[in-house]
């Protein structure tokens, strides 16, 4: 078995990451949702997958930008902070 990146296992304390690579890449094919982990940690360098926070914090962003409130307002707040924390540390 192979061992885990770091950055693998930051990534997956991260709403969006776990999102983007559990359902968004297994629906495309890129994943095949066995061990997302495993083969995440197998498929992808350190810097798509800081590509990939990037993408989705653009997403979120566009998100916040919108007239949001209460939960949703919450949660994109929660996905911000996660996402802004993960890139700093890893870019």
């Amino acid at each position: 078995m192979t061992k885990i990146r770091p950055i693998v296992k930051a990534a997956f304390r991260v709403n969006e990451l776990v999102y983007q690579f559990d359902v968004i890449d297994c629906e495309d094919g890129l994943l095949a949702g066995d061990d997302t982990v495993s083969e995440v940690n197998d498929a992808y360098s350190d810097s798509y997958i800081i590509g990939e926070a990037q993408n989705r914090l653009d997403i979120t962003n566009a998100n916040l930008a919108d007239n949001l409130y209460g939960e949703e307002l919450k949660m994109y707040k929660r996905d911000y902070r996660q996402l802004t924390r993960f890139i700093e540390k890893w870019s």
